[in-house]
């Protein structure tokens, strides 16, 4: 109710309070977060100003009144609720169409941000990747019509390629727009362990499938009858291995001291000897097998497919890993109680204390070794 209230109140101070040069209203927007945490603004004793206590939230599509941003940190805004200043990170803030014409923006421009773009909120969806599934289950079926049906051979050849190709576009833009987010799908923290290890095993089937799939497009092409294979493997090992020779050569050569210009050619010249040299390689022996036009097409269509399954790779061992740590964490937490069980449990042998009395005897407890001391000094008492 609360949250609800200072909302309304947020959204009247928005649409009444006038504007000017340092003052905005910019929208709440974001592509995956529901709502965005508002905090204190505290002072310290040197008179900065730092973030407080999170205090309440604020829904996406709330229009909020940005007076200035919090000093020494440009990056948060500062709205005011009831009089009282309060902080707000301006990664979710979008510059309003009603501010007035002239009115700056005080984030930058925060409409060429990602999670305020169309291919970023796209990419949040599951369309996307339900048109990279489709793609692949398309590009399944007819592989194998074509590989038994020979009338259907020409068909799959044309469009198989095309499948995994649009499958490819998909994963390569996605992972351009939105990064390690792209993966969202299969997040842990979204849909906990259970909910992402249910999505990671189609995942799975999935890019084996992406990495086989050219094999089997090979045979297609060329038949069974030919013992000739297209080339693939030199132009992927360029293209896996480019970004980290690239790597290697800007700091190996900044450690040795060299600077400037000519690092700069050589790291290029090596980034694109690297790329370049086994792509080469491949169209070359293509070219020799399906002709220029085919071999060409091939290869074109070879670096596409790579490149979108070193990134479904690289997804996939990202949420393994990150499924993996979750198991070794339960385990671990597993171990721990068990550890702590058997600890508590164990008793006897060196660890059960006892009460020994005066004649030696032992007693789980100090009542029953004062009481037999009692009963060992009456008898020494009467047998004097």
């Amino acid at each position: 109710m609360k949250n609800t209230i200072i909302a309304f109140l947020t959204a009247i101070a928005a649409a009444f309070l006038p504007t000017g040069a340092s003052a905005q209203k910019y929208v709440l927007d974001d592509n995956f977060q529901d709502s965005v945490q508002v905090y204190e603004v505290e002072l310290t004793k040197n008179g900065a100003e730092v973030l407080g206590n999170p205090v309440f939230k604020l829904p996406m599509g709330q229009t909020v009144f940005i007076e200035r941003t919090l000093k020494d940190n440009s990056a948060r805004g500062i709205i005011k609720i009831d009089g009282k200043e309060y902080a707000i990170g301006s990664g979710c803030l979008l510059f309003s169409d009603d501010n007035p014409e002239g009115v700056e923006d005080t984030f930058g421009n925060t409409r060429e941000r990602t999670n305020h773009s169309w291919s970023g909120k796209f990419y949040a969806t599951p369309v996307p990747y339900v048109i990279v599934v489709i793609a692949f289950l398309v590009a399944i079926i007819f592989t194998f019509l074509g590989l038994k049906v020979s009338a259907l051979r020409g068909l799959a050849i044309k469009i198989v390629p095309a499948c995994l190709l649009v499958a490819a576009a998909i994963e390569i833009h996605a992972f351009m727009v939105l990064g390690s987010d792209a993966f969202w799908w299969c997040d842990k923290d979204r849909y906990g362990f259970f909910g992402s290890l249910f999505r990671a095993i189609p995942f799975v089937g999935f890019v084996a499938f992406q990495f086989y799939s050219v094999k089997l497009y090979e045979r297609l092409l060329l038949g069974d009858e030919t013992d000739e294979e297209l080339s693939i493997k030199p132009m992927a090992i360029s293209l896996a291995i480019c970004i980290p020779v690239f790597l290697v050569l800007v700091f190996g050569l900044t450690a040795l001291g060299l600077r400037g210009t000519l690092r700069d050619v050589i790291t290029i010249v090596g980034f694109l000897a690297t790329l370049t040299f086994g792509i080469v390689m491949s169209l070359k022996k293509n070219v020799a097998l399906l002709g220029k036009a085919g071999g060409t097409a091939f290869t074109v269509f070879g670096i596409v497919y790579i490149i979108g399954s070193l990134i479904a790779a690289y997804g996939l061992i990202l949420i393994i890993l990150k499924l993996i740590i979750q198991i070794l964490i339960i385990c671990a937490a597993i171990v721990g109680v068990g550890f702590a069980m058997s600890n508590g449990s164990g008793g006897g042998g060196d660890h059960q204390m006892y009460f020994v009395d005066k004649d030696g005897g032992r007693h789980t407890n100090g009542v029953d070794c004062d009481a037999a001391n009692k009963r060992i000094a009456e008898r020494k008492a009467g047998s004097m």
